[in-house]
């Protein structure tokens, strides 16, 4: 059996070099051509077979000496636009760019993960293909990747998340939604402008916008059953001039979440009725926008018993815990088109380090130590499910 943790802590140094040189240099989604270029130089240095269908997406493929099945791994790449606040060696030196959610560490554990299959390959069964995906960031990277067709032949996909809000070293794998369906929106309320002083010439846009965020809230505590989760954010709210001018147009945004198919698609239809009538009561009109980035991240029962089953193998038991669900996002669900699924998370809250930030904060800061663990936890989750999994 292989020691994978062993392996993985050999090349710690590396590991962390490569994310330190890939934190200094975030790219948002769609434009992570650089990230793709240093994941192809490492891979390259061991002769690993790679698919490069774009610019930003790479997949290297390993395969075993013995038949089993094929096993996806996906690693996201891109970062955020947002100011970062660390203080660090290798703070990034792009201004407005940060990676501020991990997907440096899950870049470079990507590539560790397919050095260690390559590297014992001899010894493997089944083909293995590790994923290197762009815009996760609620921008259809993972739909970019399945267009591709590479990744139609995957029996079994695994993704991985460094996690902020469970202690450094800790594993984390539950069957079932972990991960909500994030949709995007933006409604824009057009009415008729004029001034201030004369309101009854015009159809105010600030009123019926204020007017659809209140009865927007009601969704969730009238609309929808209290046993069920869901979110209406609305984020932005712009509209007007100035004091005395009436506003014509007003464009709301934010995000519509749901744990359930049935539950997401009451929670859409209601959110376009809502805003229709309400804009209507106010003699407005409604253009109403709906980005459905990606469905619930529900984890295989199977695939998350293998996982629990290989953690034990690397950490004590106390360090093996449950998922909570979230209403975060991720469009890991993406794959699950194609075949099951296991989304895990690895903790790293490290409050002594300066790891202790949420994610999408200036602050955000990962904790290195566990980089060694993430690639042993995925490369045993990987060999497992190519020689065992039906």
């Amino acid at each position: 059996m292989i020691d994978w943790l062993t392996q993985a802590q050999a090349h710690f140094a590396d590991m962390r070099a490569l994310f330190e040189d890939l934190h200094r240099y975030p790219e948002p989604s769609h434009e992570e051509v650089r990230t793709n270029q240093r994941v192809r130089e490492e891979l390259s240095k061991d002769g690993i077979e790679l698919c490069c269908p774009q610019d930003n997406i790479t997949i290297a493929v390993v395969r075993g000496v013995r038949p089993g099945k094929t096993v996806g791994l996906r690693f996201d790449t891109d970062a955020l636009q947002m100011e970062e606040l660390c203080d660090l060696p290798y703070k990034s030196q792009r201004p407005g760019l940060m990676h501020g959610c991990g997907h440096d560490a899950h870049t470079a554990v990507g590539v560790y993960v397919a050095r260690l299959l390559h590297a014992h390959r001899d010894a493997l069964s089944g083909v293995y293909k590790v994923i290197f995906q762009p815009a996760e960031e609620g921008e259809h990277g993972a739909h970019e990747v399945v267009q591709t067709g590479l990744v139609d032949d995957v029996d079994a996909f695994f993704g991985l998340h460094v996690w902020s809000l469970y202690e450094t070293g800790t594993l984390h794998a539950t069957p079932g939604g972990v991960c909500a369906c994030p949709d995007m929106f933006k409604v824009t309320l057009r009415g008729r402008g004029g001034h201030g002083a004369t309101p009854e010439l015009c159809v105010d846009a600030v009123a019926a916008g204020a007017a659809v965020v209140q009865s927007l809230q009601h969704i969730a505590s009238r609309f929808i059953s209290p046993m069920q989760s869901v979110v209406v954010t609305v984020g932005s709210f712009h509209a007007g001039t100035r004091c005395n001018i009436i506003a014509g147009e007003a464009v709301l945004e934010g995000t519509l979440r749901a744990f359930d198919d049935g539950v997401h698609e009451t929670l859409l239809q209601t959110f376009r009725r809502v805003i229709e009538n309400v804009a209507a009561a106010h003699g407005c009109t409604a253009e109403i926008e709906i980005n459905e980035v990606t469905g619930v991240v529900a984890n295989d029962e199977r695939l998350c018993r293998l996982a629990n089953e290989e953690a034990a193998r690397l950490v004590p038991a106390e360090k093996i815990q449950p998922q909570a669900p979230s209403m975060l996002g991720d469009d890991f669900a993406e794959y699950r088109r194609i075949a099951p699924c296991c989304y895990v998370q690895v903790g790293m809250n490290a409050p002594e380090k300066g790891c202790c930030h949420a994610h999408h904060h200036g602050l955000f800061k990962v904790d290195e130590d566990v980089l060694p663990l993430c690639a042993a936890w995925l490369a045993a989750c990987a060999e497992r499910a190519a020689s065992s999994f039906l």
